[in-house]
């Protein structure tokens, strides 16, 4: 497998060679630095050289939160986004039909709820709630974990302070009674044991089993550098792969883009993350048909403002890619 993946490495480089450094492929996340989360790949593909393998150049524009990924890669300065889903469906709905989904780095947020010392589930109402923004992902599914659990979110304070490392320092400080986190930025906390953890994450994501965020292009990247896209999604599926299938490569390689988490906290995080690379692209109809589903609650059937994957998602990028390089055996089966 090794030995195949270098091989493919060296041929695409070998195609492409001219082609590099003239343009680079500009990917837009919404992270100030590797998350620890799965969707660490699209930092780490750029780190251990697998976009340069992979013949292609890539250069990350780091932005804060959905919105300014979106405007950024509308006014032209990248060329593929890592947005959220429910934001990809939200701009089909306002009519911006030239941005498509074409791959997903990390389908499913291992997100957690986690509160101060001493606070319940059934403590919940009236307490101040941090939240990202109004509408935001993590708001939009904890409200449909919390509802689930019984808890009248109506009744909560809801907080909007942004990035999770700021909600985190803020339930630290008191600022705000319980919010929602990756359980990468709760164990990565120094002291994560002031605070416990209300919902899991087996139980946040049984009660909310819905793709996350999605890697967009816009129609103009589709046409004109469709080579270079394909490169990119061959590079994140093999890194995606080998971390899939080495653990340590991917404790290695965070302990390189993240000094300042230990390496405990690193080894907890790759067992959790064991069945959460996709590894073929975690582009999967069943998932997307069931997250598009559960985003479009609410709206009435034949309402301009329904929209259907046909519309927003594109699996020809990745269905040549897969030709290519075959499916691998794990969690993220392939359905179309």
């Amino acid at each position: 497998m090794i030995l195949l993946r270098r091989i493919l490495f060296a041929l695409l480089a070998a195609v492409s060679a001219a082609e590099v450094g003239a343009q680079p492929f500009r990917i837009i996340v919404t992270e100030a630095d590797t998350p620890l989360v799965p969707n660490s790949v699209l930092s780490l593909a750029v780190q251990e050289g697998y976009f340069r393998r992979a013949g292609v150049e890539v250069e990350l524009i780091r932005v804060q939160q959905t919105p300014m990924a979106v405007a950024a890669l509308q006014s032209g300065q990248g060329e593929m986004a890592n947005i959220s889903l429910e934001s990809l469906l939200m701009l089909h709905r306002e009519g911006a039909k030239d941005i498509v989904a074409v791959h997903s780095s990390d389908k499913a947020l291992p997100y957690v709820i986690v509160a101060c010392k001493g606070i319940t589930l059934a403590d919940l109402p009236g307490r101040r709630f941090g939240i990202g923004r109004p509408n935001s992902l993590d708001h939009m599914l904890s409200s449909a974990v919390l509802a689930s659990k019984g808890v009248d979110v109506g009744a909560l304070d809801m907080v909007p302070l942004g990035q999770p490392e700021v909600r985190a320092q803020a339930l630290l400080a008191g600022r705000i009674d319980a919010t929602t986190l990756s359980i990468g930025t709760y164990l990565s906390l120094p002291d994560h044991d002031r605070a416990e953890v209300l919902i899991d994450v087996p139980d946040y994501f049984a009660a909310a089993p819905v793709v996350s965020k999605v890697d967009v292009v816009r129609a103009e990247t589709l046409r004109d550098r469709s080579d270079d896209l394909d490169r990119v999604l061959t590079a994140l599926t093999l890194a995606a792969r080998a971390f899939a299938e080495t653990p340590e490569a991917w404790i290695a390689a965070m302990r390189r883009a993240r000094p300042d988490v230990s390496p405990d906290t690193l080894a907890q995080l790759s067992r959790l993350y064991a069945a959460s690379w996709t590894v073929n692209g975690g582009f999967q109809r069943r998932e997307l048909a069931f997250a598009e589903d559960w985003f479009n609650v609410g709206i009435k059937r034949g309402s301009v403002n329904l929209v259907h994957i046909g519309q927003w998602a594109d699996f020809g990028p990745m269905d040549r890619v897969l030709a290519g390089i075959g499916i691998a055996d794990g969690a993220d089966a392939v359905s179309r």
